[in-house]
């Protein structure tokens, strides 16, 4: 398999005995160094454990970090009544400053799709299909994030110096984006949704990682050289997850 290098590493859901009635999911992972907790979009809470690492090292480390825990489960609280919500009635893009409403048609026959009329987004599914429209919205929401991020990078890639060999686009949950030692950049469709800064920053980053394919002092400086507020703006990135629609993550349903 693939090593991957990115802001975010994908999950691997692992329920050990003595966690099975935790408020939290917890993922065994043969790369992490450390006990790590991680809020993930939409709504999860997530212990990173090292593999190898004794439960009694973990209860210890659940109990220290206990005040943290219950401060997280009521921010996801917070969030979740917001995040409840079903079809939108608007898409905005923010990253490349466009914005739609959305209408539904529920008796087109065919498989759902969508068309785009000046400011309208139209969805169209058979019957009562709002699992099918949801698809379809994903669908055109990669197929615009293919249009209009894949040559946004290459301009970036231009300014870096460094040409991915590959590059693809996805729907992802946990990644906004990663770089393989193939050369291969994926980006996460969802960043249309994030101010041009933070996009930008992202490519930077990953383009950056075809010179040091790791997050070394010689990666940081390529990024500085790049992009000089990318302290601020990786915060920023690591904060934005809150701001992608529910039905815009690849698990929603």
């Amino acid at each position: 398999m693939t090593e991957q290098l990115g802001l975010f590493e994908s999950r691997h859901a692992l329920a050990p005995d003595d966690f099975a009635r935790a408020p939290l999911r917890v993922r065994e992972s043969r790369r992490a160094r450390y006990l790590t907790l991680r809020l993930l979009p939409p709504h999860t809470l997530e212990l990173v454990v090292p593999r190898g690492t004794r439960a009694a090292e973990v209860n210890a480390f659940v109990f220290e970090h206990r005040q943290w825990i219950e401060d997280a489960r009521r921010e996801l609280a917070a969030r979740r009544p917001v995040r409840r919500e079903g079809l939108p009635i608007s898409v905005d893009l923010r990253a490349i400053g466009k914005r739609w409403s959305v209408e539904y048609r529920y008796d087109a026959p065919g498989s759902p799709r969508c068309r785009e009329r000046g400011s309208v987004l139209e969805v169209a599914a058979s019957g009562a299909n709002r699992r099918g429209a949801a698809d379809a919205l994903r669908s055109w929401l990669l197929d615009e994030a293919d249009y209009h991020l894949v040559p946004w990078l290459m301009r970036e890639a231009q300014v870096v110096g460094r040409r991915p060999a590959n590059v693809q686009v996805r729907l992802q949950r946990t990644r906004w984006g990663s770089c393989s030692n193939s050369g291969t950049v994926s980006l996460n469709a969802a960043l249309l949704f994030l101010e041009p800064a933070i996009v930008r920053y992202l490519f930077v980053h990953e383009l950056c990682h075809l010179i040091s394919l790791d997050h070394s002092r010689k990666f940081w400086s390529a990024v500085a050289r790049y992009e000089p507020e990318y302290e601020a703006l990786d915060r920023r990135l690591t904060d934005a997850w809150h701001e992608i629609p529910l039905w815009a993550h690849p698990e929603a349903r």
